[in-house]
């Protein structure tokens, strides 16, 4: 595993001051509260490359799991003990009255610094963390933590927000952090007021339970970085990570193999707010029952020019998609 760099202590003040804002955030204004897992997991998963061997009968840790609807879901199929890490207290009390309500027992919600887990070397069969580490001031430190305490032969996914496809809406939040300054609650408001139609279409593919939260999460937010697929593999290559899926897929033949699963049909619901999105998702699944695929998972790595194109490729489904996910077995 790559070396963890030690951080001056410049670095470290600023970190902490990006911890305390977004911790102070999400505390204030919980997210997403209202996902609903699985009109998204299953296909997630499958174009990943992961299976339910990788994750049933085994213990999973969601780093920064928020309102703990990964943790949830994870402990609810198939998961022998599923430990979700936050530092947000409003979040982990919606999760852990989400576990209550449920009654799932296999779950525990921790109070925990993502930077500097507070578990043994190679405690989990798989490691887990979605829209979490841009957050964070230092997201290699974080991915370093996650392979840290993940057993050898076990999975990692880690999920980043996307240099190329971030572009357009973080031309937007430019804008409401010139007009609203560093007060939180006026950069959401004027998200509100200056963008309805990226509201509206965000809030619909939350079906229209999370309106406000959404413009915190989008528009609110006190930090977040920008990565690319390749920057991403390389943090495989420096922790002795293999490569074994993507979402959305880096290779174009790999589309092939994701829309001709079943699947599809279910995180198709995600789409709603995105009717181009949708009539194009749709094509390509029509496509694919036409034309058998012959890729598989485990995918073979991408070639540095394939992640590139893919990532140019996602550009005209930017709102939707402004995430990407990669997954590997730890070496």
């Amino acid at each position: 595993m790559g070396k963890t760099v030690e951080l001056t202590e410049g670095r470290k003040a600023r970190i902490a001051a990006i911890q305390k804002r977004v911790v102070g955030m999400y505390s204030k204004h919980p997210w997403p509260s209202t996902r609903r897992t699985d009109e998204e997991m299953g296909w997630r998963l499958r174009v990943l490359g992961v299976s339910p061997e990788d994750y049933t009968d085994r213990t999973v840790v969601d780093l920064g799991c928020g309102t703990g609807e990964y943790a949830l879901w994870y402990a609810t199929h198939g998961a022998r003990q599923v430990t979700g890490v936050d530092l947000s207290d409003g979040s982990l009390a919606q999760a852990r009255e989400q576990a209550d309500r449920y009654r799932v027992p296999n779950v525990t919600f921790v109070k925990g610094d993502v930077l500097a887990l507070e578990f043994p070397d190679e405690q989990f069969d798989y490691a887990y963390s979605v829209g979490v580490l841009h957050h964070t001031g230092d997201p290699f430190q974080g991915f370093q933590e996650m392979v840290r305490v993940t057993r050898p032969d076990g999975v990692v996914i880690v999920s980043l927000y996307n240099t190329y496809t971030r572009f357009w809406l973080r031309a937007k939040q430019t804008l409401c952090r010139w007009m609203g300054g560093d007060d939180i609650d006026a950069r959401a408001r004027w998200g509100r007021r200056l963008f309805p139609l990226t509201m509206w279409s965000l809030n619909r593919r939350y079906h229209g339970l999370n309106y406000e939260e959404i413009s915190y999460d989008i528009f609110g937010f006190p930090h977040e970085s920008l990565h690319t697929a390749n920057e991403v593999l390389g943090w495989f290559d420096r922790t002795g990570v293999q490569y074994i899926g993507s979402f959305a897929p880096l290779r174009f033949q790999d589309y092939l193999f994701a829309f001709s699963l079943p699947e599809y049909r279910q995180f198709r619901q995600t789409f709603d707010g995105f009717p181009l999105m949708r009539l194009a998702a749709d094509g390509l699944a029509r496509l694919a029952t036409r034309l058998a695929s012959r890729v598989h998972p485990p995918f073979p790595r991408p070639r540095q020019i394939e992640t590139i194109l893919c990532q140019l490729a996602w550009l005209p489904f930017s709102l939707r998609f402004n995430c990407f996910t990669i997954a590997g077995r730890k070496r």
